[in-house]
């Protein structure tokens, strides 16, 4: 089965909000409302554009797939695969943001290193994460019969 990298809510809002920024970037060069700003509004339009692409990625490219042979990682450029025989660990962990009500990921680990505190950016062919959801726990029980460290702790 197919998990989006984030939550569809997540992703419903960092859509309409990046594309928002897009419009208005958009709308700011078109109209040039900010005048003999060309250079500004141009950087604008860039960024704007950047965040909301970032933000395409980050929520409808990325994905992970679990099924009967293990869990596969997917982005435009990267394919990762985990045979359930290769993962050591699978746990529950968070990324350390100082925000509160930060959400619960889910961790895949080949190297057996349990892992509370997560890192996005450390995501490679032996480790990957994906949004905690209730659906994925259930479709990883199917076919881990291993403990799911930390999924006491989610409410």
């Amino acid at each position: 089965m197919t998990f989006r990298m984030v939550k569809h809510s997540i992703a419903v809002i960092a859509l309409a909000y990046f594309g928002i920024a897009f419009v208005v970037s958009v709308l700011i060069v078109y109209f040039n409302f900010i005048d003999s700003m060309i250079i500004v509004e141009c950087v604008l339009l860039l960024l704007g554009l950047c965040a909301f692409a970032g933000t395409i990625h980050q929520c409808l490219i990325k994905r992970i797939v679990i099924g009967e042979t293990g869990v596969e990682y997917f982005t435009l450029t990267k394919h990762y695969t985990m045979s359930w025989a290769e993962i050591k660990i699978i746990g529950i962990g968070y990324i350390p943001i100082k925000a509160p009500g930060r959400p619960p990921w889910v961790y895949f680990a080949a190297d057996g290193i349990a892992c509370a505190m997560l890192n996005a950016g450390s995501i490679n062919d032996k480790y990957f994460m994906v949004h905690y959801r209730q659906a994925i726990v259930d479709e990883i029980k199917k076919y881990w019969s291993g403990e799911i460290l930390g999924l006491d702790q989610v409410a």
